[in-house]
């Protein structure tokens, strides 16, 4: 019989931390179910006791969970600190979830620490004895996933993980260990060929997929794709700079519905006699507080390539790639360089040694739809950090130098001209949202919606709104997405969409660090070995089940890890060191007795 959900209990402080509290809300109402989450906002009907409600709902919750920020302590009002006042809401909520023994998390928000019992009135004064939680706005969707397994007292799966891996038999293999460093040395030899062959690669996109089956990415309210279909064509004619004057109009619709940002997964390269209507609708726009951003396919010099109206305006990257499988990238952004003329007069650099510098740092059209103004290069770490006007960091990834293919006819191919070789750039694995998300309400509108004969857009329906124009014809822009044995056709605006939902949410699909990829394949090996000498008498055939069983945990807690931390293990050469340990082990040992083996 399943478990029932526990109910759980808001608290918090309007002044303090009110935006935290509806997205809490939003989250665990998504998980939990609403029903199991109370919230005063919305759930009070009018003329209700709000105290028999408070003293209802805390009696009936499990868990009461105690949102504090930066101002919850010291809130002040005319008679003075208000956990100080017995008719504070917040302490009494609290007093009474303390009273009535219920687990009490306190979540600290906005930089917030957790009070001594000093600082609380006695009422409260055990609140501080109550191990306290993070929820961190760089790491939002990793310290949401923590509080979720601690209210359902779901241990750590990386602490699982540990403990298998420091088990009683895993430590048996020391006395292999000759046969362990030598296997490690071979597969550092293998790591090119790994990579050559795209073995890796291929294991990760069904990673990828059958993670998005476990937990699905969730799409922000703040998205929204307006698309250019055949309806539109048919009215306007066939796609191109003609269609400038419909988009001027499209920008004062969507300013007049509200929207912060508009973002256009298209460039304006080529002058048209519409160039006037657009420009100055951008103006418009400007003037009335949203950012209007477009594509860039090329620079002139060291400027990007936009129509002289749009010189002003911010432009961005357009390009989404893709690698094997799923695993699709896309450009969070990139530097371009150029050599110093004089490279003697940079101190410490050798004469007549030329010296690279940053000649334009370019940002994708996401990056900047989220606020990602500046981009902050480590050279020494060779990593990038996107980071909003407001200081919060949106994206830190390493930076990688860009590399070209060559197809059938000896042709160099790049799928993005702006970026050639000798460029950096940092790279993200997009994690997509389900496609149905980009193509139906509230995510979705097409552009006879906003500027056609019978426009359903009304003033302030897109308050505050990220909207990103782009191509929805059928067979026009679109990338082929492997999502596990299955596919997909995406338009680029949706490709878009995702970036930018990924940098909302803090969702940053990494690798897991060099130093611990290397000690789990280690650890891999280790239990290859010991999977081939456990039990000597064992027949072959249930060994062999018993190493099928082993790869199928393993990749079991690969899946589970990445859809719960965005973490993606490099399985290939994981599961190569436990098979080829076994193979080396079991030959050793058929050697050693002279006899035959699994």
């Amino acid at each position: 019989m399943a478990k029932e959900a526990p109910r759980l209990f808001i608290s918090y402080r309007r002044e303090d931390s009110i935006a935290y509290a509806g997205r809490l809300y939003d989250h665990l109402s998504a998980h939990f179910g609403a029903d199991r989450v109370f919230m005063d906002i919305g759930q009070i009907a009018p003329g209700d006791d709000f105290i028999t409600v408070l003293d209802h709902r805390v009696g009936a919750s499990d868990i009461v969970i105690a949102l504090i920020g930066p101002e919850w302590l010291g809130a002040h009002n005319e008679q003075g600190r208000r956990l100080d006042q017995a008719d504070d809401f917040v302490r009494y909520e609290l007093a009474a979830a303390l009273q009535q023994g219920k687990r009490l998390i306190p979540v600290l928000v906005g930089g917030a620490r957790m009070p001594d019992i000093k600082q609380l009135p006695a009422a409260i004064g055990a609140l501080a004895r109550h191990q306290a939680h993070p929820l961190d706005d760089t790491r939002f969707q990793f310290d949401l996933d923590a509080l979720i397994r601690s209210i359902e007292r779901r241990p750590s799966l990386l602490g699982q993980f540990a403990q298998l891996m420091n088990g009683e038999r895993v430590r048996k293999w020391r006395r292999y260990s000759v046969a362990g460093i030598a296997l490690l040395m071979v597969l550092f030899a293998w790591v090119q060929l790994f990579d050559a062959l795209r073995i890796d690669t291929r294991i990760e996109s069904y990673t990828m997929a059958l993670g998005d089956l476990v937990a699905s990415v969730p799409v922000s309210e703040r998205i929204v794709i307006a698309g250019f279909d055949e309806k539109s064509e048919a009215r306007l004619g066939s796609f191109g700079p003609a269609w400038r004057r419909e988009h001027a109009r499209a920008i004062d619709r969507l300013v007049d519905a509200g929207a912060g940002v508009i973002v256009f997964d298209a460039y304006f390269e080529r002058p048209s006699a519409a160039d006037a209507e657009l420009t100055a609708a951008v103006a418009r726009a400007r003037q009335r507080g949203t950012q209007v951003i477009v594509g860039v396919n090329r620079l002139i010099g060291e400027q990007p390539a936009v129509i002289p109206g749009l010189a002003g305006v911010a432009t961005g990257l357009l390009c989404v790639g893709g690698r094997l499988g799923y695993a699709s990238v896309a450009p969070i952004a990139a530097l371009k360089f150029a050599l110093r003329a004089t490279p003697t007069a940079v101190a410490g650099s050798p004469d007549g040694a030329p010296i690279d510098r940053v000649s334009r740092k370019l940002a994708a059209i996401a990056t900047l739809a989220v606020g990602g103004t500046t981009l902050a290069v480590d050279d020494q770490r060779r990593e990038l950090t996107v980071v909003s006007e407001t200081g919060k960091t949106l994206w830190q990834g390493p930076l990688q130098p860009v590399t070209t293919s060559v197809d059938g006819s000896g042709q160099a191919r790049n799928d993005c001209p702006l970026l050639s070789a000798g460029d950096d750039v940092a790279e993200s694995l997009i994690r997509l949202a389900p496609l149905q998300a980009w193509r139906q309400a509230p995510q979705r509108y097409d552009y006879e919606q906003l500027t056609g004969p019978a426009a359903t857009i009304a003033a302030g329906e897109l308050a505050g709104k990220i909207v990103l124009i782009g191509d929805a014809r059928a067979g026009n822009d679109q990338f082929l997405v492997r999502r596990g044995l299955g596919s997909e056709l995406r338009h680029g605006v949706e490709l878009h969409a995702d970036i930018v939902n990924n940098l909302l949410q803090g969702i940053h699909v990494r690798s897991l660090d060099p130093l611990l990829q290397m000690l789990l394949m280690v650890a891999m090996a280790a239990a290859g070995g010991w999977l081939r000498l456990f039990r000597p008498a064992l027949r072959p055939l249930s060994r062999r089940l018993l190493v099928a069983a082993g790869v199928l945990l393993y990749l079991a807690l690969t899946v589970l890890i990445h859809a719960q931390y965005g973490v993606l293990f490099n399985t290939a050469y994981h599961l190569g060191a436990l098979l080829l340990t076994y193979w080396l082990v079991g030959r050793l040992a058929t050697a050693g007795a002279g006899s035959g083996g699994a």
